[in-house]
């Protein structure tokens, strides 16, 4: 594909022209991109029916979503490869945010939603204008993956009733599947054949056929399936009539009040979101070479979701899965998108009829197929192997979503993530060093041939200098000058990988020094980089003078003591 433009700086530029793919566009690829369109389109169709289920709107809501979400993000996104549309992820959350407000279905939670995503594109918006793309590192990984796979299984759980043709039962995931069997003689089978059968199918066409739509097929036998068997009659619930064209519900039903209930959940799904969004993004530019600007990205995707909104559809995100059958359909550009959304319009319009004995069985099937592959929990058992402390936050974050609900998976997610980054920054690693007769000045674990000068004590902090780390690091140097022997009268601290420092962690560091000069012990400093130097300058403390004004390296500052 075409790639778009990259700026030089990373503000953020809200392009009212046209995106550099278009103005860059060649006739010869409208073959590919149309067929692309297509092929995207048929996966597209069924699968937004679908994910409206899990957001707790009607089919067509779900096919409201697509459209200027897609064409908002083509004209402002700065990947070309990614597709920005419904999301079961998100379609999840959503629900989870306006569910306690609303009934599930009626027009006062279609609207809900509705406003949920227009607040959400608000604060996409705002948040890129404020360059705070950072924010889609909140989630350590590790905690990010144990989320992803219990919101699968939350979601796989929630669409099996569906398969065996009962009500959803209540509770969380695991209490629902419990319900599920303690029912197991009210199943209706032919609800039971009918999605386990679509369910095998669609993975079959996965695996041996990718190219051809598997949702779309599954749904047109399906549809020849229903009157050829009478399945309603056989108790199979089907979706019902899909209004043709925009059915819109009314807007004067909206008040502040619902307005301000939405914003905490807003905030959840668009750092989710964004996570998500971002993470194919990164994919695609890391594959094609090129970088990517978060805060533009953030802006992109609030042009989505308010573009989803406006036409009452629910926050959408960047998909992975759609954007590679794009791809692999021979897309070209961003046209193959705009392809889908057009078509997408023409189902609106002409198409949704075609839809209304669509069988419940089968949407809840097309849902499990497409979170399947968020199921992947060998992942995260070999971060036994690899990290512990990983492994517990990727178990906590999963076991919040299966034993309580979604928002209490992210909020565990969230805190947890705080917690291990404060810890590691809490604990930086302190080397000693020692001098090597090829190497210069090394850490003495990691070089056991590096020795140290007599008299002198030269330490190195692997990371920023603050609050949260200030009093273990000058524990660790004042342990360190207690047990050198003979005691040293020099101190020298390479700054080489302190890259900050803050005014608590400064003044500490001055009252060490101070400290350490009524002591008879002299502080040098070497390598520290030109911020630090700046801010030390302007903190004024006369015992920080040697930061403002520091050696070079460490041979500079040992230069009097080591011998030619």
């Amino acid at each position: 594909m075409v790639q778009a433009a990259q700026h030089s700086d990373d503000r953020p530029r809200l392009a009212l022209g046209p995106p550099a793919w278009l103005t860059g566009y060649r006739r010869a690829w409208l073959t590919r991109d149309l067929v692309a369109g297509l092929t995207l389109w048929a996966l597209v169709v069924p699968e937004a029916m679908a994910y409206a289920s899990i957001a707790g709107v009607p089919a067509q809501f779900g096919l409201y979503a697509v459209p200027l979400a897609v064409l908002a993000y083509a004209w402002l996104g700065t990947s070309t490869r990614l597709f920005v549309g419904p999301s079961s992820t998100i379609c999840a959350l959503t629900a989870t945010v306006v569910a306690p407000l609303a009934v599930a279905g009626g027009e006062e939670y279609i609207l809900l939603t509705a406003v949920l995503s227009l607040i959400v594109g608000v604060i996409f918006i705002a948040l890129g204008l404020l360059r705070m793309g950072f924010l889609s590192r909140l989630f350590a990984e590790p905690v990010l993956d144990g989320f992803i796979v219990g919101l699968g299984l939350y979601i796989a759980v929630g669409q099996l009733p569906k398969l065996v043709g009962l009500e959803k039962p209540e509770g969380n995931t695991v209490q629902q599947l419990g319900g599920l069997l303690r029912e197991i003689g009210d199943w209706n089978l032919a609800s039971i054949l009918l999605g386990g059968g679509a369910l095998v199918l669609l993975f079959v066409l996965h695996r041996f056929a990718p190219k051809v739509p598997a949702a779309l097929v599954v749904v047109v036998v399906s549809l020849l399936l229903v009157p050829l068997l009478s399945l309603e009659d056989r108790g199979v619930s089907v979706v019902g009539e899909i209004p043709a064209g925009f059915a819109f519900v009314p807007w004067d039903g909206l008040t502040l009040d619902h307005v301000v209930a939405l914003v905490p959940g807003a905030l959840t799904v668009v750092i989710v979101g964004f996570a998500e969004s971002l993470a194919v993004v990164k994919a695609y530019a890391a594959k094609d070479g090129t970088t990517v600007d978060a805060n533009r990205e953030l802006l992109a995707y609030g042009a989505a979701s308010i573009g989803s909104g406006v036409l009452q559809g629910f926050p959408p995100a960047g998909s992975l899965s759609k954007s590679a059958a794009a791809e692999s359909s021979g897309s070209k550009s961003p046209m193959s998108f705009v392809t889908t959304a057009a078509l997408v319009v023409l189902t609106i319009l002409l198409l949704t009829g075609v839809f209304a004995t669509l069988p419940e069985p089968v949407l809840g099937a097309i849902v499990i197929h497409a979170v399947a592959s968020m199921i992947r929990p060998r992942p995260i058992w070999r971060l036994r192997q690899i990290r512990v402390p990983d492994f517990w936050l990727a178990a906590s974050a999963f076991v919040g979503v299966v034993l309580i609900d979604v928002t209490a998976g992210i909020i565990i997610g969230l805190v947890l993530s705080l917690v291990l980054l404060l810890q590691r920054l809490g604990q930086p690693h302190v080397a000693l060093l020692g001098r090597h007769p090829d190497r210069g000045f090394v850490d003495l674990t990691a070089y056991p041939d590096a020795v140290p000068l007599p008299g002198t004590l030269v330490v190195r902090v692997d990371g920023p200098l603050v609050f949260a780390n200030v009093d273990p690091v000058l524990d660790e140097l004042r342990r360190g000058i207690r047990e050198t022997s003979p005691r040293p009268d020099l101190v020298v601290l390479d700054f080489e990988a302190t890259y900050e420092i803050d005014v608590t962690s400064a003044t500490a560091l001055a009252r060490f020094v101070a400290d350490q000069r009524s002591s008879g012990v002299e502080v040098r400093f070497a390598s520290v980089h030109a911020p630090v130097r700046e801010y030390a300058g302007r903190l004024s403390l006369d015992q920080l003078a040697g930061l403002d004004d520091s050696y070079p390296s460490v041979a500079d500052a040992l230069a009097d003591r080591i011998r030619p």
